[in-house]
């Protein structure tokens, strides 16, 4: 019986709504096998995409024989699938005939191994009921077949990526549906989150790959700083445009930078190589007209780049705006302080400068050009370190309004201060290891308009430090409210 449809002759199989059920690819310059061709429907319809090779095999000499009739232009074998040919091909198909294998699991694993790396294979094939991993064995008009339970297809195609596309044409005596199923090597995915910076691509990262084994998150900012540093074997090209003007703060410049100059391959191929080309997740700042031109370089290094979209928050300020709006608030405060009436604490250094080796402090609090006002207390905090002879416990003294000096006793260890004078701890004296050198206390926020005098008391001698005071803005600008009142009335 005549098994393929074809104008003026019917056959068994509805053989032109199968080929729509199989929703083939575009094969125009394609490579196109197929495995139990019968009269060559199929291999006739990839001649008329435009493939550039097509091959039909079926054990039938008869079916050869009336396909190489019918498609002079295609290469027909008269063999079985135990001999396939040679070559990788992009798409094959086997079209209702894998339950005639002795072995079904092996012959899908052979075809897979002849597609190229982006290669589809196009199974038509029948599903046993059933919810366990099984061959279920099916009793057809002619015959009894082995056909898997969807559990068993699911098991053989693991290791690839597959997708049961939809029903074929069923035919007569069909015990069970006809099924299309599409099968193509597994690729190593990129997962690429490379929006603006500031819009939750670290976070989204972490919670997406954070902890699972296998999937190694690439950051795009380390990547930079590694380079920079030489850390990562790149060209001199590559790292010449990252270590130019390299902060961390300009990372989105460096990127657009490096992309500009047509470095995406090898920026891919570093990724790629950190991730030792495997699943991995991106963590970079892609700018938007570049976005494609990575997925295209993934593609060619042979990964499948799943890019990664969300509604961003409002996205991080850029450095460069960031910086300019500092500088242009910075200049509204100095216009603006021309029209405060506060007052400032003024500190003036005492210490003699002989003495300045032996002697080395600093007033944490408070500092000089310091807002004041004259309601509460006032804190006087820091350090002071004595040297050589003067090395030796001491009191700090305070004069104000008052008669009698106030005395205070350095109270805290500053672990900070003997690492900055010293080096680090280990290797100050072992006076100032034993002994606090910090000392912080309260004054009456009034005694500073009355000028106060602030030092140190080594054997009954005091040695001044600095001298604190108020003083209050010059008078010699005017508020900008009175600039401006002063221009309308000009006007």
């Amino acid at each position: 019986m005549q098994y393929q449809s074809f104008p003026g002759v019917k056959g068994g199989s509805a053989s032109s709504q199968k080929l729509a059920a199989l929703r083939l690819p575009p094969l125009s310059g394609k490579r196109f096998l197929d495995v139990g061709c019968n009269e060559g429907f199929f291999c006739g319809y990839a001649l008329f995409e435009g493939a550039s090779q097509v091959v039909g095999m079926d054990k039938s000499a008869d079916a050869i024989g009336k396909a190489r009739v019918r498609f002079p232009d295609a290469e027909f074998v008269n063999q079985s699938w135990d001999t396939l040919p040679d070559g990788r091909f992009d798409v094959i198909t086997l079209l209702s005939a894998l339950h005639y294998a002795e072995d079904q699991e092996a012959l899908i694993h052979r075809l897979m191994s002849l597609l190229t790396d982006d290669g589809l294979l196009v199974l038509e094939i029948s599903m046993a009921p059933g919810t366990q991993n099984e061959w279920v064995k099916v009793q057809r008009a002619i015959d009894e077949r082995f056909f898997p339970t969807r559990i068993k297809l699911g098991h053989i195609l693991k290791d690839y990526a597959w997708k049961v596309i939809g029903h074929s044409v069923m035919q007569a005596g069909d015990p069970l549906q006809r099924y299309v199923v599409h099968v193509r090597k597994l690729k190593p995915y990129a997962w690429l989150l490379i929006q603006e910076p500031g819009s939750g691509k670290s976070t989204i990262c972490r919670r997406m790959f954070g902890g699972k084994p296998g999937i190694p998150v690439i950051s795009g900012d380390r990547t930079y700083l590694q380079i920079s540093q030489g850390k990562l074997n790149v060209s001199d090209e590559l790292r010449a445009l990252v270590s130019e003007g390299f902060t961390t703060a300009t990372i989105d410049k460096t990127t657009r930078k490096v992309l500009e100059q047509g470095m995406a391959i090898e920026l891919v191929q570093l990724w790629s190589n950190q991730a030792g080309f495997r699943d991995f997740a991106l963590d970079s700042y892609v700018p938007a007209e570049f976005h494609q031109q990575i997925k295209d370089a993934l593609q060619a290094l042979g990964y499948f780049p799943v890019e990664v979209s969300w509604n961003a928050s409002t996205p991080l300020t850029k450095a460069q705006t960031a910086t300019s709006k500092a500088r242009q608030y910075e200049k509204h405060l100095k216009k603006e302080q021309t029209a405060f009436t506060g007052e400032y604490v003024q500190v003036a250094k005492q210490l003699k400068k002989e003495l300045k080796p032996l002697i080395q402090w600093h007033l944490d609090s408070p500092g000089n050009g310091a807002l004041h006002t004259s309601a509460g207390t006032i804190r006087v905090a820091g350090w002071a370190i004595t040297k050589e002879y003067l090395q030796a416990s001491y009191l700090l003294y305070v004069t104000g309004p008052e008669e009698a000096a106030r005395l205070f006793t350095p109270d805290r260890a500053r672990k900070d201060v003997l690492n900055a004078v010293f080096g680090n701890t280990e290797a100050a004296p072992m006076f100032w290891q034993e002994h606090p050198c910090g000392f912080s206390f309260e004054l009456p926020a009034n005694w500073l308009e009355h000028g106060i005098e602030f030092g140190l008391v080594i054997n009954d001698a005091r040695i001044p430090l600095a001298h604190l005071s108020t003083s209050r803005p010059k008078a010699a600008g005017l508020s900008s409210q009175l600039v401006q009142g002063l221009k309308r009335l000009r006007s």
